[in-house]
């Protein structure tokens, strides 16, 4: 099979225009995709979303962060579009218009961290690949780049370590921001004290201390992006379809995603796909460290690029427009590296 041009991507919209854009071309091109469901590990139904291009040969695959919603995605899926890919993506479970597993839907919860492992894994194999698209891509963020480096390392999941020519992997949860707190020290506690609420009331669901239900956080409080145009656009999305809103993580999430994390970094060496890791200078959710560490233990002959992004907090794709285009320069330097 020949390997096939990868289209250059540019930001189509700027922050000054961008309710504007919403409002006339955003929403407009959000109801003209098509949306599916598929049942997941332990038959929770999953959600997801497809953008046909006419003519396309490459498809790119979004994994979200936690929380986020395909919507979310909707001026970053236009993008894609525009420039000649389709575009799948899955609302992780617990999430977005995806099944919830508890009677309180505003709880983060994953009864096993494997389990939205194998839900991208049944997405892959059952609504991507029939496609019969000639190359894939994938573009990761926060949660979603832990579960597709899961998919592109793990030796569970080997049939999927080649299908994708490039990984392109923003802000990824390896490792949970602990501040001043060192995570060699942070991570270890908290596990404990999971562990310990975990055995002391092993039926309770319960947040992890400070964190709350969904709280629609002022501009100023936010840790996702400086672009307040961006940020409200995101806020709207929750605040029309309240539904889709998801509160903080309990016990039982950060207990499954420190295991996870910990099992990423013990992979990191399997991998065989092009790695393109985007990291955000200023961020306070995730880890930069853990990144790195991550990063280095990429086999040395991959191909793979560590950018970060100054300014740039967690949602490097949601930011100001000079974090955008300078994200979608390092992107298409990458893939157009890979052909």
């Amino acid at each position: 099979m020949s390997v096939l041009h990868f289209p250059a991507i540019r930001p189509l919209s700027s922050e000054p225009h961008l309710a504007e854009h919403w409002s006339q071309v955003l929403l407009p091109f959000w109801r003209t995709l098509q949306h599916g469901e598929f049942i997941g590990a332990a038959g929770v139904p999953i959600h997801y979303t497809y953008c046909p291009t006419p003519g396309a040969k490459h498809a790119w695959v979004i994994s979200s962060g936690r929380i986020e919603t395909a919507i979310k995605y909707t001026e970053v899926i236009y993008e894609l579009s525009q420039a000649g890919y389709s575009v799948f993506i899955l609302d992780h479970r617990g999430q977005g218009r995806s099944g919830r597993m508890l009677p309180d839907a505003q709880l983060g919860y994953v009864a096993d961290f494997a389990d939205y492992q194998q839900d991208l894994n049944t997405f892959l194999r059952d609504i991507v690949k029939p496609q019969g698209y000639q190359q894939h891509l994938l573009l990761a963020h926060s949660m979603g780049a832990a579960i597709g480096a899961a998919l592109i390392t793990l030796p569970r999941w080997q049939n999927w370590h080649r299908f994708f020519s490039a990984a392109v992997l923003c802000s990824p949860m390896f490792g949970i921001y602990t501040g001043a707190i060192p995570r060699q020290l942070a991570e270890p506690a908290a596990l404990l004290y999971c562990r310990v609420i975990r055995r002391l009331a092993p039926t309770e669901f319960r947040y992890f201390p400070r964190q709350h239900a969904y709280r629609d956080k002022p501009f100023a409080q936010n840790e996702l992006t400086s672009s307040i145009a961006r940020y409200q656009a995101l806020r709207q999305c929750y605040q029309t379809e309240p539904q889709l809103q998801l509160g903080g993580v309990t016990v039982h999430w950060l207990e499954q995603a420190i295991q996870a994390m910990r099992q990423l970094r013990l992979h990191a060496a399997h991998c065989v796909t092009p790695v393109l890791l985007l990291q955000a200078a200023d961020d306070s959710v995730v880890a930069n460290n853990a990144q790195q560490q991550w990063f280095t233990q990429l086999p040395s002959a991959l191909p793979k690029n560590l950018v970060q992004l100054a300014t740039a907090k967690h949602e490097i794709l949601m930011e100001h427009d000079t974090v955008r285009q300078q994200a979608f320069t390092a992107i298409n330097q990458f893939i157009a590296a890979q052909q």
